[in-house]
C-alpha cells in the first residue's frame, strides 16, 4: 500500500518544472503548506537539484480524500525549465530520506510529534481536539476518520470481506484475520519484558502489562470500583442496571454474561469437558476441575489469617472467616434466623416449606438434606465407615465416633450452670438440668404421671405402677447420670 502511495504521490510525465502549469501546482502546494494548522515547516537549503516529494510516515489517508502530496520546502522548488529529471530509483531515494535525514515539515504543536504529509498531520490532531466528524447513519457513532467509519458499518452490514484459508472463518478486518490466523501456527510475537509470558496479539499484551504495573484505569462511576480491561467495566455495570443480556433458548434464564450462560447450557446438555487425568472425574467448569485436582494434590494454597487453618478453595477460606467475625449474612425471611453459609440457609428453608427432596430408593423415606441421605443408606447397607482408633468399635455415623471418643478422653464440655456438674453429652446436661426446673416434658394419658425422659414414658405400665411416679423419674435420672460417670474414666 505504501508502494502504491508512493506511485500515486510522485509526479509522473513531463519533466519537473516543464510548463508553467506544473510551476502553478508548485506555488498552491506551497500556499497549502503556510496555511497547514499548527505546522511548523522546516526549510532545508542546501539542496537546489529538484527536490522530489518526501515518504509519507502515516500511511493513513484524510478521511474521505486521496493521498495528499508532499509539500516541498520554498527553497528547494525547481527553478525554471532546465531542472534535471532524476532517475526513478533516485526519485525514491529522495523522498524517503534526505541529504540530512528524513523530511518531516509538519510539526505538531501539542506533543512535538512530526509528519512528512499534511493530511497524516490533520488526522493526528484529532487526537488531540478529539474532533470525529465521520457519523455512522445508523446508529450515530462518530469517528476521526473515514477508514473507521467503513470498518464499523460493517457490524450493521454483516461484511466480512477477510476469510481464514485454514478454517474458512470470516472477518471484517485484515487485522482480526492476522490474529486470527496466530492460532493455526502457534505464533505469539508479543512478549512481556517482564515476566516472558508471549501473547497472540498486541492488546492482550498491553492489558496483561497492568497485571505488573497495578495499573486499572476502567473505573465505575457508580461504585468506583477499578478494571484492567474496559470489557471487564461493561460486564460490571451490568450488576448496577441489572442487565441481563444472554438468555438460554431452552429455559429462558438469562445472564449477565456468555461465560455464565455457556455453563448453564451445560447443565442442559450435560456436558462436561473437563476431565480430571487422575480419576476420570468430569467437571463443567474449569475452576471446578482444578479445585478438584487438590483432593490428590492435597494442595491447600488458602491458609487463615486468625488461626492459620489451610483451606483447597477461596470460598471455603471466606466462610471459615465468619466464624472469627460472626458474621450471617443469609437470614431468613420468615424467621429471621441467619446463617454463616447460603446452603444452610436453603436446608433450613426446607423447615418452612416442608421440602424434602432427598428420597431413599430403598424404603422411599424422605430428607431435606443430602447428608441425612447418605446418613440413611447405612441403615440398608449395615455400613459402619467410622471405626475408633482405640477400641475399634465402629459407627455408622462421624457424630457418633465424636461422642464416643469423650470416654477415651474424659471430656465433658457440657457443664450445668447451677450446680457446675459436667457431662461429656449435650443430651445428658438438658436431662440433668431438669432435675433443677423439676420439668417432667412427658406425661402418660393413661395414669397422668410425668416424666423427665422419653424412654422411661414408653416403659411399659406394670412395671411403673411398683414405683411411685416422681421419685422413680427422679432416681432414675440420677442413675442414669450415675451410669454415664461409670463409663467414663
Amino acid at each position: 500500500m505504501k508502494e502504491g502511495l508512493l506511485a500515486m504521490a510522485a509526479p509522473q510525465g513531463s519533466e519537473v518544472g516543464a510548463s508553467q502549469e506544473q510551476e502553478g501546482q508548485f506555488k498552491d502546494l506551497q500556499g497549502k503548506l503556510e496555511s497547514c494548522p499548527k505546522a511548523e515547516a522546516t526549510t532545508r537549503g542546501e539542496d537546489t537539484a529538484g527536490a522530489t516529494v518526501q515518504a509519507q510516515d502515516e500511511p493513513s489517508e484524510v478521511p474521505g480524500t486521496s493521498p495528499s502530496l508532499p509539500l516541498p520546502p520554498a527553497d528547494s522548488r525547481p527553478h525554471g525549465r532546465s531542472a534535471p529529471r532524476r532517475p526513478p530509483k533516485q526519485k525514491k531515494a529522495a523522498c524517503e530520506e534526505g541529504e540530512d535525514g528524513p523530511r518531516k515539515p509538519w510539526k505538531c504543536g501539542d506533543c512535538g510529534k512530526a509528519f512528512s504529509y499534511c493530511s497524516a498531520f490533520t488526522l493526528h490532531q484529532r487526537t488531540h481536539t478529539g474532533e470525529k466528524p465521520f457519523t455512522c447513519t445508523e446508529c450515530g457513532k462518530a469517528f476521526s476518520q473515514s477508514v473507521h467509519l467503513t470498518l464499523h458499518q460493517r457490524t450493521h452490514t454483516g461484511e466480512r470481506p477477510y476469510a481464514c484459508p485454514e478454517c474458512g472463518k470470516a472477518f471484517s478486518q485484515g487485522s482480526y484475520l492476522a490474529s486470527h490466523w496466530r492460532t493455526h501456527t502457534g505464533e505469539r510475537p508479543h512478549h512481556c519484558t517482564d515476566c516472558g509470558k508471549a501473547f497472540a496479539r498486541p492488546t492482550h499484551l498491553a492489558q496483561h502489562r497492568r497485571v505488573h504495573t497495578g495499573e486499572r484505569p476502567y473505573a465505575c462511576g457508580q461504585c468506583a470500583k477499578a478494571f484492567r480491561n474496559r470489557s471487564s467495566l461493561l460486564e460490571h455495570q451490568r450488576i448496577h442496571t441489572g442487565e441481563k443480556p444472554y438468555a438460554c433458548g431452552q429455559c429462558a434464564k438469562a445472564f449477565r454474561f456468555s461465560s455464565a450462560l455457556i455453563r448453564h447450557q451445560r447443565t442442559h446438555t450435560a456436558e462436561r469437558p473437563y476431565a480430571c487425568s487422575q480419576c476420570a472425574k468430569a467437571f463443567t467448569q474449569i475452576a471446578h476441575l482444578t479445585q478438584h485436582r487438590r483432593v490428590h494434590t492435597g494442595e491447600k494454597p488458602y491458609t487463615c489469617p486468625e488461626c492459620g487453618a489451610p483451606f483447597s478453595q477461596s470460598a471455603s477460606l471466606t466462610e471459615h472467616r465468619r466464624i472469627h467475625t460472626g458474621e450471617k449474612p443469609y437470614a431468613c425471611t420468615q424467621c429471621g434466623k441467619a446463617f454463616t453459609q447460603v446452603s444452610h440457609l436453603s436446608q433450613h428453608q426446607r423447615v418452612h416449606t416442608g421440602e424434602r427432596p432427598y428420597a431413599c430408593q430403598d424404603c422411599g423415606r424422605a430428607f431435606s438434606n443430602r447428608s441425612h441421605l447418605v446418613q440413611h443408606h447405612l441403615v440398608h447397607t449395615g455400613a459402619k465407615p467410622y471405626k475408633c482408633l482405640e477400641c475399634g468399635v465402629a459407627f455408622s455415623h462421624v457424630s457418633s465416633l465424636i461422642e464416643h471418643q469423650k470416654i477415651h478422653t474424659g471430656e465433658k464440655p457440657y457443664r450445668c450452670t447451677d450446680c457446675g456438674k459436667a457431662f461429656s453429652f449435650s443430651s445428658a446436661l438438658i436431662r440433668h438440668q431438669r432435675t433443677h426446673t423439676d420439668k417432667k416434658a412427658y406425661p402418660r394419658t393413661q395414669c397422668g404421671d410425668t416424666f423427665t425422659q422419653l424412654p422411661h414414658l414408653t416403659r411399659p405400665l406394670s412395671s411403673r405402677r411398683e414405683e411411685k411416679p416422681v421419685s422413680s423419674s427422679d432416681s432414675s435420672d440420677t442413675a442414669a447420670d450415675q451410669r454415664e460417670d461409670e463409663i467414663l474414666p
